[in-house]
C-alpha cells in the first residue's frame, strides 16, 4: 500500500463539516485536519472521496448510512471531531 501524503493547511482555513443527508439517508463527513483525516481513515476505512492538490491530499470526504449505526457510534467515539 502506497504511503499517502498529508498536505497541512493553514490552521485558520480548517473546517470539518458533519451534513444530514435526509433524502440520501446519509451522513457526509469532510475534513480538510490531517490528524482528524488520519483518525478517520483508521475508524471508517478509506474516503468516499479524497481532494488532492500536486501529490498531497488537502482533504477528505466519507459518506455513511444513517443505516450504519455501530460505525457512526465509532467515529463518534473515537474521531477526536471536536478537539475535547
Amino acid at each position: 500500500m502506497e504511503k499517502k501524503i498529508y498536505k497541512e493547511i493553514n490552521k485558520s482555513e480548517t473546517e470539518t463539516t458533519i451534513n444530514v443527508l435526509y433524502k440520501e439517508k446519509m451522513l457526509s463527513v469532510y475534513t480538510n485536519k490531517v490528524d482528524l483525516q488520519k483518525q478517520l481513515c483508521k475508524t471508517l476505512g478509506e474516503p468516499t472521496q479524497e481532494y488532492i492538490k500536486g501529490r498531497s491530499i488537502i482533504a477528505s470526504r466519507w459518506d455513511i448510512l444513517l443505516s450504519e449505526k455501530r460505525k457512526i457510534s465509532q467515529m463518534m467515539l473515537k474521531a477526536n471531531i471536536f478537539e475535547l
